[in-house]
């Protein structure tokens, strides 16, 4: 005995032309990057990152205090 397909049943698209499971995974990943996006935000800088600021900030008030004559640009 042989089967006969009489018709095709395409699957439904959902809006925007996305899969539905596509869409979800999106979902759940959007959800984890700004989870972990604010987790970064809250952190405290590094004290290196803290020092190098410090002395940026004092060179562009006091070029050249440092013997050298435009260290920062």
């Amino acid at each position: 005995m042989n089967a006969r397909v009489t018709k095709f049943h395409k699957p439904e698209i959902a809006p925007e032309g996305q899969d539905r499971t596509t869409d979800g995974a999106a979902q759940a990943i959007g959800r984890a990057l700004g989870a972990h996006y604010s987790d970064l935000v809250q952190a405290p800088l590094p004290d290196k990152l803290l020092n190098l600021l410090k002395r940026l900030d004092d060179e562009q008030q006091f070029p050249g205090a440092d013997g050298s004559e435009n260290a920062v640009g």
